[in-house]
């Protein structure tokens, strides 16, 4: 049975950050996403385990990014700020002990050149890796392309530019998320870019398109594209990211009709 995760960043907004998990997992899901600290680390993983809930994924904190910033991960001169977000996000995900740790989109600044960007965010990757391996290695560090149709000005927006830079630059280091919406959003053939990309995929996230809502809310084909990528071998989690058009309860359709299991 497919198995489906959730933000509790984006979803489940009724509830404070706190009670989120507890909604989430009576909603039917075994795994929720965290892509922003609400609360203390401590409190949230207490809160995981009072309703038998796991963390699958914390973010790197983005910085401005949220905000329409440059954000971390990729912006020279914030090396040592995405360093001190690093540290705290590792922190947090053994605390809570969440199997994967996503490093963080980031924009290329005005004035400054994608190539000292990517310069940068080499860097960062790298002094993560490392400082993930200093710990014991328990958590696999995520990078995840978005799209230049919504943020034209992201440094990472093409799904196998990314998928080449982690085979060139970092092979079996770091990982890649694989986000539906954003693949679609570039306009590329969503299952035929997982089966390009899946030696280095490690999770899946989705959310229709346009509008990044809830599946039926756009024009992606869910129920194809997950066979799809169920049948190039993907065994992992497909993380629910999206922004519900109405309470998250009442958008969780979707669940039931393309075979998910808590």
């Amino acid at each position: 049975m497919r198995r489906f995760s959730t933000s509790v960043t984006l979803m489940f907004r009724e509830y404070p950050a706190l009670e989120r998990l507890a909604a989430a997992r009576k909603a039917g899901f075994a795994q929720v996403e965290i892509q922003v600290l609400e609360a203390a680390p401590a409190d949230i993983a207490a809160a995981a385990a009072a309703a038998e809930v796991g963390v699958l994924l914390l973010n790197v904190g983005m910085g401005d990014f949220l905000q329409g910033g440059p954000g971390l991960v990729g912006v020279p001169g914030r090396e040592a700020q995405f360093l001190d977000e690093f540290g705290k996000a590792l922190g947090a995900a053994r605390a809570m002990r969440a199997p994967y740790v996503h490093l963080g989109p980031s924009r290329v600044p005005a004035g400054v050149s994608r190539q000292d960007c990517l310069a940068t965010f080499k860097e960062n990757v790298a002094a993560a890796a490392a400082a993930a391996v200093a710990v014991g290695g328990e958590v696999t560090l995520l990078i995840e392309p978005l799209n230049v149709a919504d943020m034209p000005d992201v440094l990472l927006g093409d799904v196998d530019e990314a998928a080449n830079l982690i085979r060139e630059s970092f092979p079996g280091k770091i990982w890649l998320m694989f986000d539906i919406y954003h693949v679609a959003r570039s306009g590329k053939d969503v299952v035929e870019s997982y089966r390009r990309n899946r030696d280095v995929v490690r999770h899946v996230q989705f959310s229709d398109a346009p509008g990044r809502h809830e599946p039926g809310t756009g024009t992606i084909d869910f129920a194809s594209v997950f066979a799809g990528i169920d049948a190039a071998g993907y065994e992992g989690w497909f993380g629910a990211e999206y922004l519900p058009t109405k309470a998250t309860l009442d958008t969780l359709g979707w669940m039931n009709e393309l075979g998910g299991a808590a």
